[in-house]
């Protein structure tokens, strides 16, 4: 492991096939990152770089490490924070940021072990230094009978160190041209608000980085299309953009499968269906990127008629009757009474109404509008229905329960 240091300019390869022109403008582009959120892509990207930042930290176990500003340490042992849920309750409940890791190393001159906070990052130009801070981890270790307390001194105990010296914390980054980029947007400049050396820099491993995932079943397909001179294997940064357009490709087969009304799912389609979609798209696309925008363009049709059937199918009882007879029943001082009537009736509705009209195939044949009209027919009869289960919430008071 090393501090943030130049790499290599050749890793970001340039290519007309790529929106920006190269690989760094089309890792970052606004539309890859539109369509590629909504199929989970930075979550995954988080995910996984927790998990190769904390076995990055295993294989540094007996070696330098290095504090900002100060001497560095031999690191001893790492406490591994972000896969324990109570620690996240523990400081939101008390309005404090918590670090991925803490870390525990010694120095020869020192009579007490350190203690350093360590955040895996993989978007540098995202670091906020106040979350490794000595501060913020004075303050998690100050909350009484903690969660994180108790891990550090189960940890101390166990080394049998004493109560340790607390240093300034780094964040761990990906080491690749990308980091270089990001880095720059805030270490340089009158309004900096990084300094580089809070940054600490690690092998990325593309080849293994989405292994398992879902999305990773069609990176290859789609890179094929475009046939640059690196591979998603071994350059990392093409491996995160084919990675968010097969996210990409994944949330847009959704939308052009999901019903237009009805019950919907969130679980992933079978990569089969997905990758053989790509391929059948594949034979017209010119690239990759104009692949996924000839596909969100196919679909935009289906996405604009689920949101006009969602307008009329809406429930036919305004939320001024619910306040007004939740008033009436003496509940206008139940913060909750609104949101649960209000809920169980938005539930029993939609239930109601696709009884029916029954479940709208993303494919249904019948004209929108015939579609429309049949769906606001079907909510206006169930106007009655509702009136009546919303005196009977309100009777049973079921906020109360």
């Amino acid at each position: 492991m090393r501090e943030t240091e130049h790499t290599p300019a050749a890793e970001n390869v340039s290519s007309p096939l790529l929106p920006g022109g190269n690989l760094i403008s089309a890792s970052l582009d606004r539309q890859v990152m539109i369509w590629s959120d909504r199929g989970g892509a930075s979550r995954h990207i988080g995910d996984r770089w927790a998990v190769r930042c904390s076995n990055a930290l295993g294989e540094s176990i007996g070696s330098r490490w290095p504090v900002p500003l100060d001497e560095p340490f031999e690191l001893i042992h790492v406490i591994r924070l972000d896969d324990v849920p109570e620690v996240s309750r523990e400081a939101n409940r008390h309005h404090l940021e918590n670090p991925d890791f803490l870390l525990i190393g010694t120095r020869p001159s020192a009579e007490r072990p350190l203690l350093q906070a360590a955040d895996a990052k993989f978007a540098a130009d995202r670091i906020k230094p106040s979350q490794v801070s000595a501060e913020v981890v004075r303050n998690l270790l100050a909350v009484e009978d903690g969660v994180t307390r108790a891990l550090v001194d189960e940890t101390l105990l166990e080394l049998g160190q004493p109560t340790p010296e607390i240093v300034r914390g780094v964040f761990i980054s990906p080491r690749s041209a990308l980091t270089d980029y990001l880095l720059r947007r805030v270490t340089s400049g009158r309004n900096a608000t990084v300094d580089a050396r809070e940054v600490v820099t690690v092998p990325a491993e593309p080849g293994t980085m989405f292994a398992g995932l879902a999305p990773s079943r069609i990176i290859g397909n789609l890179a094929r299309i475009d046939a640059l001179p690196v591979t998603p294997r071994d350059n990392l940064i093409s491996a995160i953009y084919y990675f968010r357009l097969a996210c990409g490709c994944f949330y847009l087969w959704n939308e052009g499968n999901k019903p237009l009304l009805g019950a919907t799912t969130s679980t992933e389609p079978e990569p089969g269906l997905v990758a053989a979609e790509v391929t059948s798209r594949a034979v017209a696309a010119s690239s990759a990127y104009g692949l996924v925008d000839a596909w969100a363009a196919d679909v935009q049709p289906q996405v604009q008629a689920r949101q006009s059937i969602a307008e009329v199918a809406s429930l036919p009882v305004r939320m001024g009757e619910i306040r007004q007879k939740l008033e009436r029943a003496g509940a206008v001082g139940e913060p909750r009474a609104v949101r649960r009537v209000r809920r169980d009736l938005e539930l029993a509705f939609q239930s109601r109404l696709i009884e029916f009209t029954g479940v709208i195939a993303a494919d249904d044949p019948r004209p929108l509008t015939q579609i429309l009209d049949d769906v606001a027919s079907a909510s206006r009869s169930l106007g009655g229905e509702m009136t009546r289960l919303l005196d009977d919430l309100i009777a049973s008071r079921v906020w109360d329960e």
